[in-house]
């Protein structure tokens, strides 16, 4: 949008909405969203070793998703903004189940993947796979945009989060196919609730959420300029987190 976050001039509910929603279906066509980690993933099976860096990784960034909700909470007093982002957090904290927390149904799918790949029980905490430093980076950088003192900046960041997931997490799902072969029919798709979860109902949920957030809370120009920082930091973090996994497991 390239507008200046010093340019208070006043917007429509109505444009707020339609620059928003511009800004969020621009995700399609980031390297957060396409980029050749996604490529090779789908291409074909990956050794265990390059799976347990993988599954380090993302599940590092997947199970802090709630810390960043709900520092998106604390950013704005909107209350039916608020509302909105605790329908999101509840989901991801399985609506007070432990066992069906988001991250906690990501782990045992890896850890059911790499005990399969391995021949024998992978506990994902016994692994000594280290974080990469994009990870790490994206982990501690997109927690400070989340926190930013101007809440559309923290608005911004959970809109990219939530737009970036849904086709981030067929991307997955079509690779994980490639590992099938590995168990029983009904038993590969039990194992895959995660994916399932995501892809059928709740990431549509959540762009919906994150969308009427964000646009809710722009009341200028200077709104819009923040939201859209917030955006493009966080998408810009996990682009370069893919591109280095890419790095990290793609053949010699």
């Amino acid at each position: 949008m390239e507008i200046r976050s010093d340019d208070v001039t006043a917007v429509s509910p109505e444009e707020a909405h339609e620059r928003v929603h511009a800004l969020a279906l621009s995700t399609a066509g980031h390297p957060a969203v396409r980029n050749a980690f996604y490529e090779l993933w789908m291409a074909g099976p990956l050794p265990a070793g390059h799976v347990e860096v993988v599954a380090r990784n993302y599940l590092e960034r997947v199970r802090r998703t709630p810390d960043r909700i709900a520092l998106a909470f604390l950013s704005t007093t909107d209350v039916a903004a608020r509302a909105e982002i605790v329908a999101n957090l509840s989901d991801e904290m399985g609506h007070g189940d432990p066992a069906r927390v988001h991250s906690v149904i990501l782990r045992g799918f890896f850890e059911t993947l790499l005990s399969r790949l391995r021949g024998h029980p992978v506990r994902l905490d016994d692994l000594t796979t280290p974080l990469l430093p994009s990870t790490v980076r994206l982990v501690e950088q997109s927690e400070k945009l989340f926190a930013s003192p101007h809440p559309q900046e923290s608005l911004g960041a959970l809109l990219a989060q939530e737009w970036h997931a849904y086709p981030q997490l067929v991307f997955l799902y079509e690779g994980v196919r490639n590992y099938r072969d590995l168990f029983e029919l009904t038993e590969f798709h039990e194992a895959c609730e995660y994916f399932y979860l995501h892809i059928g109902a709740t990431e549509k949920e959540h762009k919906l959420q994150a969308l009427s957030t964000a646009a809710r809370t722009c009341r200028t120009t200077a709104d819009l300029a923040h939201l859209e920082r917030g955006f493009t930091g966080y998408l810009e973090l996990l682009a370069d987190n893919w591109a280095e996994l890419h790095r990290a497991v793609r053949p010699a």
